[in-house]
């Protein structure tokens, strides 16, 4: 018979199973990952949060979004494009037949998300940020024709991102993993299909949102966030 094996997110998947005469094994994973954070203070979870208006011209909020480094909080407001895995596919498609990248996708931020079913009274349903990472192979030709300069989501980018980014301008923002009801009651507040409406959730989507947190995560010199902490982790000393 089949087994499956249910996971939440693909940041789980690199699990390991085995079967065998003896059980079922499933490899255990850090319990308590918060561990690893460095300590913090409640004037640090106060600090100033840029705001950031997604409604200038990309090149203007490219400028803003330079002048911080990583780990800065930001606040968006204004429209963003969402776009996941089947949508990139399909602009893939387009760009190796020749032709131009999406304007939507130079003029606006990209969100990597998809929509969940929208209840009664409600914009949206739950809209949280997909794991980034199936999104980076796609990263360098998408600037290099143009677009796709800031990108949103949740999780780790690969080094070919950090690259991409530092080459023609681009930056990674990450999002919070975990409130996406709250992101869609609080933040977003206008929600339509914008191309691809055949791929259903997968579709090309336009948001408005307002106070939408995020922080800065990959910059558009070489920095990256998450290779910062993973150097500090592997070079000093675990925490008890």
């Amino acid at each position: 018979l089949p087994i499956a094996i249910a996971v939440s997110c693909s940041a789980d998947r690199q699990a390991l199973a085995k079967i065998t005469a003896e059980g079922i094994f499933l490899e255990k994973l850090e319990r308590d990952p918060a561990h690893f954070l460095p300590d913090t203070t409640a004037t640090a979870l106060h600090d100033e949060v840029v705001s950031v208006d997604l409604n200038r011209p990309m090149d203007e909020i490219r400028a803003q979004l330079s002048k911080y480094p990583v780990k800065t909080r930001l606040s968006l407001t204004g429209t963003l494009i969402v776009a996941r895995d089947l949508a990139h596919a399909k602009i893939k498609e387009r760009l190796d037949k020749g032709e131009e990248l999406p304007e939507y996708l130079k003029k606006y931020a990209v969100y990597y998300a998809g929509p969940s079913k929208t209840p009664d009274g409600y914009v949206s349903g739950s809209f949280g940020p997909t794991t980034a990472g199936r999104m980076d192979s796609y990263v360098e030709q998408f600037q290099q024709a143009g677009g796709s300069f800031i990108m949103l989501a949740k999780g780790n980018r690969s080094a070919a991102v950090t690259n991409s980014c530092k080459k023609f301008g681009g930056f990674y923002l990450g999002s919070i993993g975990g409130p996406a009801a709250r992101l869609a009651q609080d933040c977003i507040k206008k929600v339509e299909v914008f191309d691809y409406a055949d791929l259903g959730m997968e579709a090309v989507w336009k948001i408005d949102v307002e106070d939408f947190p995020a922080f800065i995560v990959v910059d558009d010199k070489g920095n990256d966030f998450f290779a910062e902490r993973e150097k500090l982790v592997t070079l000093g000393k675990k925490p008890n």
